[in-house]
């Protein structure tokens, strides 16, 4: 299984990087959606966290971009502290669902355990 995180802010980036070597999960990290989607022209990624607010492409484009792409990935979920979006509005637009910052990492961790658990 192969994760990619999109978030703009740095200072997360670096949280992510540390939290995800230490589960030693298979992932890639992108600051913007147009970096994203470069990063899935070159690979193939099972699941996408992606924050909503971000220069240059925002999270709503970027999975609009992934669906008329028809990349196909099992699961995309926002990580957002917009509370204005519900998860009824992400999920019309296509996530599989979405988690409010602050997102303790415990809580993050047990998510992407979920996750791995099932694609077994």
């Amino acid at each position: 299984m192969k994760f990619l995180f999109v978030e703009d802010e740095i200072e997360l980036l670096e949280l992510y990087e540390i939290f995800l070597d230490d589960m030693n999960v298979n992932y890639s990290l992108a600051k913007d959606g147009l970096e994203a989607l470069e990063l899935l022209a070159k690979d193939k990624y099972d699941y996408i966290f992606s924050d909503i607010r971000m220069p240059n492409m925002d999270g709503f484009e970027l999975l609009q971009a992934i669906q008329n792409k028809e990349i196909s990935v099992k699961s995309f979920v926002f990580i957002t502290a917009n509370v204005d979006v519900s998860r009824e509005e992400a999920s019309s637009k296509g996530a599989s669902d979405i988690l409010y910052k602050p997102l303790p990492h415990k809580k993050l961790k047990l998510y992407i355990e979920e996750l791995l658990g099932d694609s077994k």
